[in-house]
């Protein structure tokens, strides 16, 4: 079993391109409470959880499979026909 932990990322932070390596830093929201007029909210606060850093080969290969699954998950339904 991977001893890698998991980190679940909501939003693209950063992303950048210099000497030939892709850097992306992803962000994760945070539900913090605070206070607004007297009264307990909850409030987000976007904290950066992941930075991945990849060659071109890799980051190519990484675009292909991402839009692989765009695709197939965002398909219609197919129509039923009666």
């Amino acid at each position: 079993m991977s001893e890698v932990p998991v980190v679940f990322v909501n939003t693209l932070a950063v992303r950048g391109f210099l000497n030939g390596i892709l850097n992306l830093a992803f962000s994760t929201a945070q539900f913090l409470p605070e206070t607004v007029d007297g009264k307990t909210e909850v409030g987000t606060q976007e904290v950066i959880t992941a930075n991945l850093r990849m060659d071109l080969h890799c980051a190519q290969q990484v675009y292909e499979a991402i839009g692989k699954i765009i695709q197939e998950q965002t398909k219609p339904a197919p129509k039923e026909v009666n």
